[in-house]
């Protein structure tokens, strides 16, 4: 009896996930590639803050240099690295990247988000694009987002990025935090990702909205999209082949975001974090119902047939979102995926219960992260 019972769980739960991949692929999809803009073009500004970045940072900058948009300015701020991370930004300078130092950090801010308003003040471009050093342009995506955004009428745009390395281990066994970004946005409280995003400069200033609100949020990001979609003004798209926007970072550097994302991603509750968990530990169901002892027939087809939809699910997504011959490789994976979720969710939990989260070697004050703003000294 206690079988059936936890498969009719696992199937609601299973359900649930599927409706809410379908829904949210469907929704964020974009039909590309974007016809580029001809006249009166906006200038853009290129906006990096790196932290002891040597790993990526050159390919990143080499990307972004080979854009084919004509009105680019690309400035990269060293937040205080302790590596040669500044050496690799002044090397570009007679390419035209214009390096920004770091500021002393003061209080009530996180390191990145600083270095987000000192690059929005220190640009001159009508439109900021923002993008981490694991992000990688192809020649076109600048146009082709700044297109859209422009067509849009949009104050703010973000982008689900694909990988396209499919054979790495890093693609293989990441993190499934896009995964779960993209599923758990709503209407009224859609999805960002800090990849890249796009805002219009007079946007990101505008008092309620600008950067200096969530000086302590560890998703500054999405705390603007959400005001500006109340507007009417934001958008978020998944990332297609055409369009170009991929990434490439590390599983440890996964790891690492995912510590400090998971916990804030259930709402910072108990009860939050915990119905996640059982939600999580229900995909696993159908895997052990061949070890107990109420196994029979028509239980076998059932967890068989789960385990078979779940697949298809994540195969969507995967399909989507990844590239290469051995993206498939990523579903087959899954149950190994669901389980490394479960430890980084419990990880993260314990974390920020014993305030020991850190980004970039620097501590993350525990703040909640149900406010559409913070204060600074909150």
């Amino acid at each position: 009896m206690l079988t059936i019972i936890m498969l009719i769980l696992s199937t609601g739960a299973i359900l649930a996930l599927g409706s809410r991949t379908v829904w949210s692929l469907s929704r964020y999809h974009v039909v590309s590639p974007v016809a580029p803009l001809i006249d009166d073009i906006p200038t853009v500004s290129v906006c990096i803050a790196a932290r002891n970045e040597t790993h990526a940072l050159a390919q990143c900058l080499e990307q972004v240099l080979r854009s084919d948009y004509k009105k680019l300015e690309i400035l990269v701020l060293d937040d205080g690295s302790t590596d040669d991370t500044s050496l690799i930004i002044k090397s570009f300078a007679n390419a035209g990247v214009r390096f920004i130092p770091g500021k002393q950090l003061p209080i009530g801010w996180l390191g990145k988000n600083h270095a987000y308003k000192t690059l929005s003040d220190e640009a001159s471009g009508d439109i900021l694009l923002y993008i981490d050093v694991d992000t990688v342009l192809s020649q076109s995506s600048i146009g082709q987002l700044v297109a859209y955004f422009t067509r849009s009428k949009l104050a703010m745009l973000s982008v689900l990025p694909r990988r396209e390395d499919s054979q790495r281990f890093s693609a293989i066994a990441g993190t499934m935090r896009y995964f779960w970004e993209l599923i758990l946005g709503t209407r009224s409280s859609p999805p960002a990702a800090s990849a890249i995003w796009m805002v219009d400069s007079v946007a990101i200033k505008q008092e309620g909205i600008g950067l200096e609100n969530y000086g302590l949020s560890v998703r500054p990001e999405r705390h603007m999209a959400r005001q500006l979609n109340m507007l009417g003004k934001y958008e978020y798209i998944v990332g297609t082949a055409s369009l170009g926007v991929r990434y490439e970072k590390h599983v440890q550097s996964q790891y690492e975001t995912a510590l400090r994302l998971y916990y804030p991603m259930t709402g910072r509750t108990i009860v939050k974090w915990l119905f996640c968990t059982i939600f999580l530990l229900l995909l696993l169901v159908p895997l052990g119902v061949g070890v107990t002892p109420e196994l029979n027939d028509i239980n076998l087809v059932w967890a068989v047939s789960l385990t078979l939809l779940t697949a298809g699910i994540f195969g969507l997504f995967v399909t989507a979102t990844y590239g290469g011959p051995l993206r498939m490789l990523r579903v087959i994976a899954g149950p190994f995926l669901i389980i490394q979720e479960l430890v980084l969710l419990t990880l993260s939990y314990r974390k920020y219960r014993s305030g020991t989260v850190t980004w970039k070697g620097r501590s993350v004050t525990d703040q909640t992260q149900n406010h559409d703003a913070l204060e600074i000294n909150e």
